[in-house]
């Protein structure tokens, strides 16, 4: 995103401030969705976060919040709570290096 910004500015600030808050919510979203055995919201959860992250840039978020949608897509659960359980750490990162920009 810095660089199709031109760096840090009020724009990019917003923009990973939205991010992040939206991020937030569709990971809440999502293991409200698996904790009810929901796959289907599951999947719509995680689609919609992985495109979210992967404009933001960040890859590794998007990459786990994709592997939880291709698992609830094919039904099974215990892979997606698994990479699931790998999202707070993956977005606690991110949030460290947003702040440092």
């Amino acid at each position: 995103m810095l660089r199709n910004f031109g760096g840090p500015g009020p724009t990019v600030t917003m923009l990973y401030a939205l991010f992040l808050e939206n991020a937030d919510e569709l990971s809440r979203v999502l293991k409200e969705r698996l904790a009810l055995g929901d796959l289907d919201g599951v999947r719509l959860a995680a689609h919609s976060a992985a495109g979210a992250a992967r404009t933001a840039g960040a890859g590794q978020v998007a990459d786990l919040f994709g592997s939880v949608e291709e698992a609830a897509l094919h039904g099974d659960a215990a892979m997606a709570r698994r990479d699931a359980a790998a999202l707070d750490r993956a977005l606690a990162d991110v949030k460290i290096l947003i702040a440092r920009i």
